[in-house]
């Protein structure tokens, strides 16, 4: 008797990540971060890199063990190469990275061109860093003193690799070559899309890295300076906060420091529009501080702890509720193990909580700020507390609107997302999955402004197959 058609045309395809490899990674960074608060000697600086690297190295061997040549395409319509679309040429998502198994055959004026390349963004992005005030505050002094070690390892290691892996890249053309091949006025040969890509690539990493190993290098230091009998009931609600915070950014920080073919977690693209990049860095400082403030400020000193003071049992179960949501937040950065990064695409996750949202970070995220600040609630206080009902009804609008804005530059964010994902096939199948079997799948099948938006004419047979559950 032969087997009748599946019942699920699409299959949810496979991580480029592998949880407990992620989560060994994790569980080294905490132990690090926990013998350092035993020993005070360590510089802070070091500790900061010395808990990163606690995470980075065991993912880095066991994926190079376990994971080598994943990338292979495990269903036919994975290998169709992305068309130009808006990143504005041809991404054959099946051929990037490194060929582990046929013979090197490096090029030494091809490796001259891309050294050319690697020097000339380099020297871009330190003038950007020197002219720009905002990197001459104090909170980015870390980030400078961390450059100063790395920087001569990067000058002795940086020749060998790119000679390593120009012998063995499946496409050898790549942007730091292109940048080369115009700074030597081969104009004809340079591909200005791919120039466009690699600087979008580079101005990611140069944006967030900074940032977001400045705020990691404070959080080691609260954390190994945290004084454990000291803390009340809210004190211990901070220190696992703070904690889960910690794990977050230790993720995000590898994720940007370590772009490379070698562990295949290189950019295979950038988004490439205005319109994705604004609603992704409005969330970061400077922008968040110079606009937050002004338009987007929900939260007022009576937050959720203060609010349920007098409510010990009440504050508890919000405190479960902040923590548990902060939980899906942190788990959702672990499940990219070292291939973090806002406005690229390194690699599909479909396994943690992205095998029940698409994303589930922001969701989670955006949950925790309604608890956190109940902007809706002063009202209610004051009035139950018997300090008068009026007046109170406007400030509370107010916060209600502007956290519903910021949910909403979140909404945005997801979307521009999607369209930059699905230029890759993967994503596209991966998306058409989520559709059916995700946690939002009800809400996609009431509103059709959330549902996935596929490329037109690339995934329209596979759609009818969704729809009509054949």
């Amino acid at each position: 008797m032969s087997e009748g058609p599946p019942s699920d045309p699409i299959s949810c395809p496979r991580s480029a990540t592998v949880m407990w490899i992620n989560w060994t990674g994790v569980a080294c960074m905490i132990a690090a971060a926990c013998i350092l608060r035993q020993i005070p000697a360590v510089p802070d600086l070091a500790a900061t890199l010395i808990v990163a690297a606690a995470f980075a190295l065991p993912l880095i061997g066991l994926e190079a063990v376990l994971l080598r040549g994943r990338r292979a395409p495990e269903h036919p319509g994975d290998a169709v190469p992305g068309g130009p679309g808006l990143i504005g040429h041809t991404v054959d998502y099946s051929q990037e990275g490194i060929d582990w198994h046929g013979p090197a055959a490096p090029s030494f004026s091809r490796f001259a061109v891309k050294l050319i390349g690697l020097w000339t963004t380099l020297a871009i992005i330190a003038l950007i860093y020197t002219i720009v005030p905002e990197y001459s505050a104090t909170l980015f002094d870390p980030f400078w003193s961390m450059l100063e070690i790395a920087i001569p390892a990067f000058l002795l290691v940086s020749p060998a690799y790119f000679w390593w892996a120009d012998g063995r890249m499946r496409q050898p053309y790549d942007g730091y070559w292109h940048v080369g091949a115009l700074i030597l006025g081969w104009s004809n040969d340079a591909g200005l899309s791919k120039i466009r890509q690699h600087a979008l690539g580079w101005t990611v990493k140069a944006f967030f890295l900074p940032l977001m190993f400045a705020y990691f290098h404070g959080n080691i230091i609260n954390f190994r300076g945290a004084n454990f009998s000291e803390l009340d009931a809210m004190g211990w609600h901070y220190f696992f906060y703070n904690l889960l915070i910690l794990v977050d950014l230790g993720c995000i920080v590898v994720g940007y420091a370590l772009t490379v073919r070698l562990f295949d977690n290189h950019i295979r693209s950038t988004e490439p529009t205005w319109s994705g990049w604004l609603p992704a860095i409005i969330c970061y400082q400077p922008f968040w501080g110079l606009m937050g403030p002004q338009y987007f400020a929900y939260r007022t000193d009576m937050d959720w702890g203060t609010l349920l003071e007098a409510y010990p049992a009440l504050q508890v179960v919000f405190s479960v509720i902040i923590l548990g949501l902060m939980g899906i937040y942190t788990w959702a950065s672990v499940s990219f193990g070292l291939r973090f990064s806002n406005l690229t695409h390194r690699g599909v996750i479909t396994n943690g909580p992205y095998r029940f949202s698409k994303h589930p970070a922001y969701l989670s995220k955006n949950l925790s700020w309604w608890f956190e600040a109940l902007p809706f609630i002063a009202p209610f206080v004051f009035g139950f507390r018997g300090m008068g009902w009026s007046g109170h009804w406007t400030a509370a609008a107010g916060n209600t609107l502007r956290l519903l804005a910021v949910n909403l530059i979140y909404y945005v964010r997801a979307r521009t997302e999607e369209r930059h994902l699905s230029h890759d096939p993967l994503y596209v199948r991966y998306a058409l999955w989520m559709e059916r079997h995700g946690i939002m799948a009800w809400a996609q099948r009431l509103a059709r402004f959330v549902r996935y938006r596929p490329p037109q004419g690339r995934v329209d047979a596979r759609r009818e197959d969704v729809d009509s559950g054949t």
